[in-house]
C-alpha cells in the first residue's frame, strides 16, 4: 500500500500572522465588551467562532456577511422548531446541528459556526425571541467588527461581498 505524500501548508508570513491575530482579538473583544455591557449571552461559542472566522479568512465565503446571518438564522430557527418537537437533549442538539446544514446549503449560505449555534439549541431549548436577540445581536458586532477592521488593516479585506 503506498501512501501519498503530502505537504504541510506554506509558512505564513510574520505580517500576516500579526494581523489575523490582531483581527481576532479585537473582533473578540468587540464581543466581550457588548456582551459584558448589555447583559445579553453574546460570547457564546459559536459567535467566538464566528469572530475567529472573519479575523482569519475574510475571503472565505463562510466568513461572508450573507452566510454569517443566513446561517445562524436558519440553523437556529430549524434548531428551535426540532428542540420544541423532541425537546432538549444530546441526541436533539446531533440532529438539530446535522439538519442545519440542509437550509444553509440551499440558501448558498453555508456558516459551519452555526451548526454549533442549532447544536446549542437543542441542548438548551431557548426561549426563541430570548436567543434570537443576542442571535442577531452578535452576528451584526462580528460583521461590523470585520468590515471596521477590513478598513484599519493593511491586506485585510472584508467583507469579500455582501450577496
Amino acid at each position: 500500500m503506498s501512501v501519498s505524500s503530502s505537504q504541510a501548508p506554506a509558512r505564513v508570513p510574520i505580517k500576516t500572522v500579526v494581523t489575523a491575530t490582531a483581527a481576532a482579538l479585537v473582533a473578540l473583544l468587540l464581543l466581550a465588551g457588548a456582551a459584558d455591557l448589555t447583559g445579553l449571552a453574546l460570547f457564546a461559542l459559536p459567535f467566538t467562532a464566528t469572530a475567529g472566522i472573519v479575523a482569519l479568512a475574510p475571503a472565505a465565503p463562510f466568513a461572508q456577511p450573507r452566510s454569517i446571518v443566513l446561517g445562524h438564522v436558519s440553523a437556529s430557527a430549524l434548531a428551535l422548531a426540532i428542540t420544541a418537537a423532541a425537546g432538549p437533549s444530546l441526541w436533539t442538539a446531533a440532529v438539530a446541528a446535522a439538519l442545519a446544514t440542509a437550509p444553509m446549503m440551499l440558501l448558498r449560505a453555508t456558516h459551519p459556526p452555526a451548526g454549533a449555534t442549532a447544536a446549542l439549541i437543542g441542548l438548551t431549548a431557548p426561549d426563541p425571541v430570548g436567543f434570537a436577540v443576542p442571535m442577531v445581536a452578535a452576528s451584526g458586532i462580528v460583521i461590523a467588527g470585520g468590515v471596521i477592521l477590513g478598513r484599519l488593516l493593511p491586506g485585510h479585506r472584508y467583507p469579500a461581498y455582501w450577496r
